[in-house]
């Protein structure tokens, strides 16, 4: 099953994730106990999303090397493990403490 996971669906998921977050975001004022949660698995699905994209790039290149052509394929897969990562870490970080878990 791993090896069907790839940077181009973890990718496509995180985006999507992603997506769903932040409009569940924009609408958690409205309804804060319904969304909290939700919002929080969502946010936990991009950031492991892009820790995934992040260590398939990392293993790949371990793997098979970097050569001058490929180097700006890692740089953009690279920058899209830290673009769904870092965002969604420091979101998930900040409502972390209302989670009460």
């Amino acid at each position: 099953m791993l090896r069907r996971w790839t940077i181009q669906r973890a990718t496509g998921t995180g985006i999507v994730a992603g997506i769903a977050a932040f409009l569940a975001a924009a609408a958690i004022d409205s309804w804060p106990g319904g969304l909290l949660y939700p919002y929080a698995l969502l946010l936990a699905l991009t950031a492991l999303c892009g820790a995934s994209v992040l260590l398939i790039t990392a293993r790949d290149m371990r793997v098979r090397g970097t050569s001058q052509l490929m180097r700006p394929i890692r740089g953009f897969d690279i920058m899209i493990g830290l673009v769904l990562l870092l965002p969604a870490g420091y979101a998930l970080a900040t409502i972390w403490p209302r989670l009460g878990l």
